[in-house]
């Protein structure tokens, strides 16, 4: 039997995003819980494992407000893919797909953190279209 959900504390930079945007609207909730001194109340990022390497399933703006404090590791609970909710061929594709577009840690999402609705047309649409154009694979 899998092990389900072992949270731990993980290099920061270790995490590929499996997202290529940050939702603006997110990261400024986040910022705001770190200023007012309740980052301890976020829940840990979600993060599995695709080829050997660390993904970021949930928790981009956390993580990426972690970085920008200069946080050298942040709490993940980590899952096997098989236990994560929602399509693993998009997970596995967006891992893999990241690199060439120079996604490899958090700190490459610098330029792409993007109001709600472009986050919604840019990332949602595309993991839509994905989804019906590869659904059965």
């Amino acid at each position: 039997m899998k092990q389900k959900g072992a949270v731990q504390r993980v290099n920061i930079l270790s995490l590929r995003p499996n997202n290529w945007y940050i939702n603006q609207a997110k990261l400024d909730s986040v910022r705001g819980a770190w200023q007012n001194g309740n980052q301890s109340e976020l829940p840990p990022v979600l993060v599995t494992r695709i080829d050997q390497e660390f993904s970021l399933i949930d928790g981009h703006a956390r993580t990426y407000a972690a970085f920008e404090r200069r946080e050298k590791k942040i709490k993940a609970r980590i899952i096997d893919l098989d236990f994560i909710e929602g399509s693993t061929a998009l997970y596995k594709h967006i891992h893999r797909t990241g690199p060439a577009l120079g996604i490899h840690t958090i700190a490459d999402l610098e330029d792409r953190i993007i109001e709600p609705e472009e986050h919604r047309r840019l990332w949602i649409g595309y993991c839509d279209r994905w989804l019906r154009e590869n659904e059965g694979r």
